[in-house]
């Protein structure tokens, strides 16, 4: 999964897959990956994320808004990828968050995805609701095998409570003998934890996890959050796959830029009052999907103009479940990382 040689630039491999990426990339009439903030409250403050800086409300969206959203999804594209969390922990939301995903499923969208951080599975019921629901895949972000660090990396979390938490969701996903959702466990790849990953993998594999890897992000490089890996030079540049694939709904119902526009630095409009396909062929096609396609750069969002975060595309998936319906991004045979 190297992106670079020794000196920190890409690689050769690297270049031609980030060319291959930008080839397949196609002019979407509504976004097939939808990423929903249903709160932007998280209980940690990790290393590698900005939510500890982010100046925007720390809230949850109302429920009307959200049936809003879903609605017009499963009337416009019933296969599109919904993650109903973004720059939070949906698992906050209690009750909530199964009778969203719930009336999601009820109307017709077929491929719900979410992320966790783990701390809730702990409580009571919390597992057995996730393996009640209607989600595709359940993806908990771990980033460390060892108590430090996980700690380090994962702060506000408890390495060993964590782990026991997904080992009984492994275990009773057994027991079940249920199909979905399927189980990953994530690891953010990055200098305090690269040393780390065999063992995280060779852990989680045997358990009947999938593992899923990918390189540290930035977050849009405009808070304190840095990647020296992310060192492709200008003439490199591609459109980007976040901003053509995926479209982002903050809280309040901003369509941002992309999935990592954490405090919505570029707005293509509210939900609340705009259809997203409305917005999605008017605002962000116009002034952020064609200049990227068309490498007008001078033209793109200030917030794309420093972003490196295009290079961290795609990324490896390791397990026996990949050929599920709905166990991979819907971008993944094409645009993976992994060959």
């Amino acid at each position: 999964m190297s992106q670079s040689d020794q000196h920190g630039m890409l690689n050769e491999d690297r270049k031609q897959e980030l060319l291959h990426i930008e080839q397949g990339l196609v002019d979407h009439p509504f976004p097939p990956q939808l990423v929903i903030e249903t709160t932007s409250r998280c209980n940690m403050m990790c290393l590698h994320c900005s939510h500890k800086e982010m100046k925007r409300p720390r809230a949850d969206m109302d429920e009307g808004l959200f049936r809003k959203i879903v609605e017009e999804v499963a009337a416009e594209l019933p296969e599109c990828e919904i993650w109903p969390t973004f720059y939070g922990e949906a698992l906050l939301l209690g009750e909530r968050i199964w009778r969203m995903l719930d009336y999601a499923d009820r109307v017709g969208c077929r491929h719900l995805v979410l992320n966790s951080n783990g701390i809730m599975l702990a409580k009571p019921g919390v597992a057995e609701a996730v393996l009640n629901s209607p989600l595709r895949r359940f993806i908990i972000s771990l980033d460390g095998f060892s108590a430090p660090v996980f700690e380090k990396i994962r702060k506000g979390g408890n390495r060993d409570r964590i782990y026991q938490a997904v080992e009984r969701l492994l275990q009773l996903r057994r027991q079940s003998g249920r199909q979905y959702p399927v189980i990953q466990c994530q690891f953010s790849i990055m200098e305090e934890n690269e040393h780390e990953v065999e063992r995280f993998s060779e852990h989680w594999l045997a358990l009947g996890a999938e593992v899923k890897t990918r390189r540290k992000l930035t977050w849009t490089s405009t808070g304190s959050i840095t990647a020296p890996h992310l060192d492709a030079p200008p003439e490199l540049r591609i459109a980007c796959p976040w901003g053509n694939n995926a479209a982002a709904i903050h809280q309040d119902g901003s369509l941002v830029a992309c999935a990592v526009d954490y405090e919505g630095r570029y707005k293509a409009g509210n939900v609340r009052t705009n259809r997203i396909k409305d917005l999605w062929q008017g605002p962000h096609r116009q002034q952020l999907r064609l200049p990227h396609r068309e490498h007008r750069w001078e033209q793109i969002p200030e917030i794309c103009k420093g972003c490196p975060d295009w290079q961290v595309v795609g990324a490896a998936y390791r397990g026996k479940e990949g050929t599920k319906e709905g166990a991979r991004p819907f971008w993944h045979q094409e645009y993976s990382d992994v060959k």
